[in-house]
């Protein structure tokens, strides 16, 4: 068998490095409750289905080259990946932020999906995350992202796998935001609640309003408004996540030396 046989399975590879490195770092696919076989089986149909998209693909005459090549094509999948992954984010951080301040992360548990500790409202964001990432379609708009790419950069030709980093921290700085304004709302009423409650201390010292039954009415009123608040903070979040396939065109363009 000489060496020209060998440039389709070569191809194949790099598109298969490519396509497995984004399942390893997306939200959904990249938990540890997700087996590895199970990406494993995802991945091939999708690199077979994307292969003949390379054809202008760049295939290393030595071994040496291959891994290199090898290594830069999974710096572009797992890139591609965490840029989707923070931007879904966003609503686990803003759980979080409600959960310390309404007080929720006293009652901490284990996240089976993502092997981390967390709120109950964490637990409960990270659901609602999964829901709005496969209701938006989020997985067949990576499937063509990646596609996309592969006729931008096609494999093989990743020539600067740490261009990414720049516009991973831009992404990062635009999720802290989203994450900020999203939990702002609820910030600002537990602030809120929580001055009345001192203020009517102050009023009646013996009551020991703050401490008796102020946690009760912090979670209790909280709740309340972040069940009322939620469907407006879903769709603030769902119109982020439509926006990410411009700082994933942004990643693959800097990578591949443009």
């Amino acid at each position: 068998m000489n060496a020209m046989d060998l440039t389709p399975l070569v191809v194949g590879f790099l598109v298969f490095s490519r396509m497995a490195a984004m399942l390893m770092a997306l939200p959904v696919t990249g938990n540890q409750g997700v087996p590895k076989m199970v990406r494993m089986a995802v991945a091939l149909p999708l690199a077979a289905i994307l292969y003949p998209t390379a054809t202008r693909a760049h295939v290393p005459a030595t071994v040496p080259d291959l891994v290199v090549c090898s290594l830069g094509e999974v710096a572009m999948g797992v890139a591609m990946g965490f840029a989707v992954a923070l931007f879904t984010g966003a609503v686990a951080m803003a759980s979080e932020l409600i959960s310390n301040k309404i007080g929720l992360t006293m009652a901490q548990m284990l996240d089976p999906m993502t092997g981390t500790h967390g709120s109950t409202l964490g637990a409960l964001a990270q659901v609602l995350a999964t829901g709005l990432f496969f209701g938006l379609d989020m997985h067949l708009g990576c499937v063509r992202a990646l596609g996309a790419s592969l006729l931008t950069v096609p494999p093989g030709m990743v020539m600067a796998p740490l261009a990414a980093g720049p516009v991973l921290f831009d992404v990062a700085a635009s999720v802290i935001a989203l994450g900020a304004q999203l939990a702002g709302p609820m910030i600002f009423f537990t602030l809120v609640v929580n001055l009345s409650l001192m203020v009517l201390g102050r009023m009646a010292p013996g009551l020991q309003l703050f401490f008796s039954i102020g946690p009760l009415v912090t979670i209790g009123l909280g709740l309340l408004v972040l069940g009322l608040t939620l469907p407006v903070m879903l769709q603030v979040e769902a119109t982020a996540l439509q926006g990410v396939w411009a700082p994933v065109a942004r990643i693959v363009e800097a990578m591949g030396g443009g």
